[in-house]
């Protein structure tokens, strides 16, 4: 995950993409657009990439302060161990939630765990700016900084201060461009006039994100209970871009979808 490699960098890149569907982004990116469709339309479909720069840009500052630890305190390697077991944890708990929102008969939202963890207010705000804003507060929500933090202390030791400014940058493009791609489509879906289309696109999206939870969480479970079932970052690369081309597919056929409509 740490490495400067080719194959390292392209995984790191694929992280920051699935980062980007996280279930806290695509409900946060939900509302922002939606309000700033009412209050600004001509903005509402950049507030997934506006919130993501501001998420981005916490989990740049994290990786390059983590970059310094090295020279004031050296973590054991049960600290880097527990590290690995937050996105496990978390994800598999995502993965729960979601597919038991999705059995019901309700319309279906993502469901996430940081929301429940943010100040009322967070949830009120409109526009990019306030976008930009959000995303900076979701980034310093914990689980994601202590991530962070841990990914460019571990970068630091194998390449210094820059292999962790380029892993931190690595990850944040890669989600800037998932969340730019989820903000436009919703937008273009809100768009359509439909009351339940946004219901509709975000079902389409929810068993395939469920499927993702379940297997990172599922892959780094075995990681951890039996190292030598790891694969390469390469094959890793290629099976998250499989992942993620996937995910393009949907929100194309939504985009188109919503066009026709």
């Amino acid at each position: 995950m740490t490495s400067t490699t080719i194959p390292g960098l392209s995984l790191v890149l694929i992280l920051g993409m699935r980062h980007g569907l996280d279930p806290d982004h695509l409900a946060a990116i939900d509302g922002l657009t939606l309000r700033t469709q009412a209050t600004n339309p001509r903005w509402a479909p950049w507030a997934g990439a506006c919130f993501a720069l501001g998420h981005g840009l916490v989990v740049l500052c994290l990786a390059c302060a983590a970059s310094l630890m090295p020279k004031f305190v050296k973590p054991s390697a049960a600290f880097f161990s527990a590290m690995e077991w937050i996105p496990i944890v978390l994800l598999f708990a995502l993965g729960i939630l979601n597919a038991r929102a999705l059995m019901q008969k309700n319309g279906y939202r993502p469901l996430g765990l940081r929301a429940g963890m943010l100040p009322g207010w967070v949830g009120k705000l409109s526009g990019p700016a306030a976008a930009f804003l959000v995303g900076m507060v979701f980034a310093s929500v914990f689980d994601t900084a202590l991530q962070a933090a841990a990914w460019g202390y571990a970068a630091t030791l194998i390449g210094g201060t820059v292999a962790a400014l380029l892993t931190g940058l690595t990850f944040s493009a890669g989600m800037v461009g998932t969340d730019l791609l989820d903000g436009w489509v919703t937008a273009r879906v809100l768009r359509s006039g439909h009351v339940d289309a946004i219901a509709v696109f975000r079902r389409r999206l929810g068993w395939p994100i469920v499927l993702m939870c379940f297997s990172m969480s599922a892959y780094g479970l075995v990681g951890k209970l039996d190292p030598a079932m790891q694969v390469s970052e390469a094959w890793l690369s290629g099976l998250g871009g499989a992942m993620l081309a996937a995910m393009a597919l949907i929100y194309g056929y939504s985009a188109h979808a919503a066009r026709i409509r």
